[in-house]
């Protein structure tokens, strides 16, 4: 058996005890006979212990192995402040460490390169020394796995369970109960990881935590789950803990952080003079070490030009830390750092740090060639220009190729800035300015001075000639070679849904596919050769540009385009116009196959934008389009359910029927399917909200548009007309006019059902999906034995329909069972029923494991009735463990999108709350309810009509727990509020 925890590797035979501590605890033998031991990682020790306890540390240990960790981001001692720096706040950190009080977090501010993040590694490195550091995040922009909070928690857990063995033991407990802990939102994971098990345990000392950069790890004003769990939830916690933050003074920080009693601030001041003297310091060491001993010749160490130099760096970490790097890895660094000094103004004048620092990239630019001479001017100006107006990093090769794979400057010219850039010594790793300031210089801060104007790039200019060089190189890869898998959004869906993988993509030409679009908007005014390049790859490459992009990265839009060509000239109008109708219908597609992928961020901006072409096409061609519109709004309307987002849906579906209200208007019994199809989508959105007699009124008045056209008896006309009598079905049950409902979707499915004899193929589908309902209808009105033959008409037509194509029917033949497996069960056949519901969740294993986002729901749907099943025939244990099962999978559903799976979640907790008591886990059953009537209340304030009776029938179980835990009092205390 090989078992691997904290980067170590074990091998073990027989009885072993896995410890989680890592470097910390021992791993004894004593006591132990029988089975063999090998340490592989050669850091553990063997305890003595039971079967029983084995077991259970293995299984805590697994469960804590779960947790993701930030690999890379702990406290380094080479990068922490030289000794004898940063005395003052060093000393200030350690008497707060020690403190109980409640400013449990101190936060260090500073500019960039103030050197926080060398002052971080010496606070870890000295609470680690006094053993209060129980965890170190480090956080950094330009990493990949560290620029993101979302593995911060988790990270912290371990690090807590590492150090002490009894809440490695809670948290390990709550892992194996609930999996999805592991990757829950981080308040959850807060709360239930670091909070909940340091206030159930109580630790006798302080406890330190550092978290450095953490500017770096907030992206944008919507990312503040972390922001606010430091303002709010860390109040909640023991008094002994003490956290250390370092982050610059941003306006989203400030905003979370600042003026909280709990949280206390520290600016780092760049001006004063302990940190000059600091800095003095740092210049000193560096100066004297063995590098530049040997490289800057004799006599060294030359005290004038550190003097010189100590006050040109004017107490900026970074200024001096640049100029170290670049001394570093220049020829001859002795007279560069002459070159440098001599270029400054006098040693007594005070610079400004963005001065200084200009001044210095200034300096190390002059010393890269000869700026008389006009081919390396040139040179300088294409490959430097392309870095500064690129939208994220490219590698030497795609610039390259960029450039047409000719430009010779990219062969002999790169590496003379290599002290101001990264990347440069691998072919296909992006290139990277040595800091921001460095960009801002040579796009800004150069302009400014006249002997620096040489070094200016407009970044405007060449992002235009960005513009041009993506769109030739689109043209030229996309003609030369085909991309294997392109094409898919001109195709009709054929169950093979979702985002199919490209091959044959370069990095240059996927670059270009996801940013030209920006490109294109700084041309002010498109060039004669721009226009002819835009007239070929409109046409021809467009469409296969968004699907390189959706394949490859991720799609953000594609509209700029349009916009920008609408205003500049009526010939490149036209030929956009053009390509409106197939790319308003590829957005459609693309939209769907997102939302399949579980890309609804995305899924959202496609629809979105074919709303919009379908509108514009509408204002050209007035009726035929207009009615399109409808459609793409009806597939933005299921976006934006799909998000929660109701009231958004609802308020574009009222102004929906606007356009073919209109033209039905000018042209009467043209476009009443199309005011149909609006008045439908309306109705759903209001049924969403809860609206039930609102959506009632208006499928009726829907109902009644299809069946004066149903007159003509087109197949079209019928279609409507059975769909949305299911729906209206669907709105009576919910408005208590049950026996109404049954008539009506009776009539619907008959019409299906004489559909599905002109056209099987067509309209089976739709006919199995009624019949679906007519069975749950007839179910609801006691009529099981009738729900029972039409749902095993149902049945049949839906394995038929898998039988032929089990990738697109297989999910609805899965639904079918579960429906069937209802109706079983309600006719005591119970056997038939777990048989029938096993088979279901089978499916959905399937499925969910080809597409996980898609089928989720489905399956932890399926999961909530297999465990009924269970229970009905006795097999306590295994309903228990499928209900946990459907709660862990609803819980990652809530955290994505709580507006459309609290209510799922609560009802799955209520039933897990029963399997507890079943099992006579009475505080399991008590914690799963109380959390289930906590989310009904939730929902009870937004929608009262739909979830009162859930609130009540959860309360009452609640009051059932608290008396099965002895807590009488509290149980009677909940009675009158289900009452109520």
């Amino acid at each position: 058996m090989v078992g691997r925890l904290g980067g170590g590797l074990w091998e073990f035979e027989g009885s072993v005890f896995l410890d989680i501590g890592k470097a910390r605890a021992a791993f004894h033998t004593t006591g132990t006979s029988g089975g063999v031991i090998t340490n592989v990682a050669g850091n553990c020790t063997v305890y003595g212990a039971d079967e029983v306890q084995l077991v259970a540390k293995i299984k805590e240990s697994s469960a804590l192995a779960r947790l993701p960790y930030v690999n890379g981001a702990s406290w380094n001692p080479k990068l922490a402040c030289l000794p004898g720096t940063r005395g003052t706040l060093l000393s200030l950190v350690r008497h707060w460490s020690r403190l109980r009080d409640h400013r449990y977090i101190l936060c260090l501010k500073g500019v960039a390169g103030s050197g926080k993040t060398a002052i971080a590694h010496a606070v870890a490195q000295a609470l680690d020394a006094d053993d209060l550091l129980v965890s170190s995040v480090f956080f950094d922009c330009a990493n990949a796995s560290r620029n993101t909070p979302e593995f911060l928690f988790s990270t912290i857990a371990r690090d807590i369970a590492g150090r002490f063995p009894a809440i490695a033991a809670d948290i390990g407990a709550l892992l194996e109960k609930e999996p999805a802990l592991a990757s829950a939102h981080p308040s959850r994971q807060f709360e239930a990881l670091i909070a909940g098990p340091l206030r159930r345990h109580q630790i006798d000392r302080p406890i330190a935590l550092v978290i450095d950069a953490l500017d770096e790890a907030i992206r944008d004003d919507s990312d503040t789950e972390v922001l606010a769990i430091l303002r709010d939830g860390v109040v909640n916690l023991p008094a002994c803990i003490r956290i250390f933050i370092t982050t610059r003074p941003t306006r989203i920080i400030d905003q979370f952080l600042s003026g909280k009693e709990h949280i206390a601030s520290y600016v780092l001041d760049i001006n004063s003079a302990e940190n000059r003297q600091d800095v003095a310091i740092y210049i000193d060491a560096m100066l004297r070490d063995d590098f530049f001993r040997s490289e800057m010749g004799m006599p060294w160490p030359d005290e004038a030009l550190i003097r010189d130099l100590k006050t040109m760096a004017d107490g900026n970490f970074i200024w001096i830390a640049t100029v170290f790097s670049y001394l570093r890895s220049t020829y001859m660094p002795k007279q560069k750092l002459h070159a440098l000094l001599s270029a400054s103004p006098t040693s007594s004048q005070v610079l400004e740090p963005i001065r200084k620092i200009n001044d210095l990239y200034a300096t190390i630019l002059e010393v890269c060639g000869d700026w008389n001479d006009p081919d390396f001017c040139a040179g300088y100006a294409l490959f430097m220009g392309s870095i500064m107006a690129s939208k994220r990093p490219l590698s030497l090769a795609a610039l390259r190729a960029l450039h047409g794979g000719k430009e010779e400057h990219f062969e002999r010219l790169p590496q003379r800035f290599g002290s101001l850039l990264m990347g440069l010594h691998a072919e296909h790793e992006p290139i990277h300015t040595l800091h921001l300031s460095f960009r801002e210089f040579v796009t800004v801060h150069a302009a400014e001075r006249a002997e620096t104007q040489k070094f200016f790039l407009s970044q405007k200019e060449y992002s235009q000639r960005l513009a041009e060089l993506c769109l030739r190189t689109m043209v030229r890869e996309m003609t030369a070679a085909p991309i294997t898998g392109t094409g898919y959004l001109a195709k009709i869906a054929d169950g093979r849904l979702g985002i199919p993988k490209l091959t044959g993509v370069s990095e240059q030409l996927l670059y270009s596919c996801e940013h030209w679009g920006h490109h294109i908007c700084d041309i002010e005014k498109a060039t004669i050769t721009v226009t002819e390049i835009i007239q070929k790859f409109l046409p021809h490459h467009h469409n296969t540009s968004i699907e390189i992009v959706a394949s490859a990265s991720t799609y953000a839009g594609s509209l700029s385009v349009w916009h920008w060509v609408k205003n500049h000239g009526p010939e490149l109008a036209k030929l956009y116009d053009a390509t409106l109708p197939s790319q308003a219908k590829a957005l459609l597609n693309l939209s769907n196959r997102l939302e399949d992928a579980g890309r609804l961020e995305e899924a959202l901006t496609a629809i979105e934008e074919s709303v919009c072409l379908r509108r514009a096409l509408a204002a050209q061609q007035s009726a035929k389009a207009s009615a399109k519109i409808c459609t793409s709004l009806h597939g933005l309307l299921g976006h934006w359910s799909s998000f929660g987002w109701g009231k958004v849906a609802l308020n574009t579906t009222q102004q929906a029927p606007s356009p073919a209200q209109n033209v039905a208007t000018e042209q009467p019994g043209a476009f009443d399917a199309d005011l149909g199809y609006s008045l439908h989508s309306l109705s759903n959105c209001l049924s969403n909200l809860g609206r039930r007699e609102e959506a009632l009124t208006v499928i009726q008045e829907a109902v009644q548009l299809h069946r004066i056209l149903a007159i003509e008896q087109s197949v079209a006309s019928n279609a409507n007309l059975a769909s949305s009598l299911g729906t209206l079905s669907y709105c009576l049950t919910y408005t208590g006019r049950r026996e109404e409902a049954l008539t009506t979707i009776q009539e619907a499915a008959s019409l299906y059902r004489a559909l599905a004899v002109e056209r099987t193929a067509a309209f089976n589908v739709e006919y199995a999906r009624l019949l679906n309902n007519l069975s749950s209808h007839l179910s609801n009105l006691g009529r099981t034995e009738e729900a029972l033959t039409v749902m095993q008409e149902v049945i049949s037509l839906h394995r038929t329909l898998a039988a032929e194509h089990p990738a697109y029917f297989n999910a609805n033949l899965a639904l079918s069972l579960s429906n069937l497996s209802n109706c079983l069960s309600r006719l005591g056949r119970h056997k038939a029923a777990l048989k029938t519901i096993e088979e279901a969740v089978a499916l959905y294993q399937s499925l969910m494991a080809k597409r996980p986002k898609a089928f989720k729901p489905d399956l932890a749907r399926s999961l909530n009735n297999l465990s009924q099943r269970f229970l009905y025939i006795g097999q306590r244990e295994k309903a228990l463990a499928a209900s946990q099962e459907a709660v862990g999978l609803y819980r990652t559903l809530a955290a994505e999108r709580p507006a459309v799976f609290n209510a799922s979640l609560a009802q799955s907790l209520f039933n897990l709350s029963v399997n507890f008591t079943n099992l006579s886990h009475y505080e399991e059953a008590l914690a799963s309810i109380q959390e289930s009537a906590d989310l009904y209340k939730d929902l009870v304030a937004q929608w009262p009509n739909m979830y009162t009776s859930g609130l009540a029938y959860a309360l009452r179980w609640l009051s059932q727990c608290q008396s099965n835990n002895q807590r009488k009092h509290e149980a009677k205390g909940i009675l009158p509020e289900a009452d109520g």
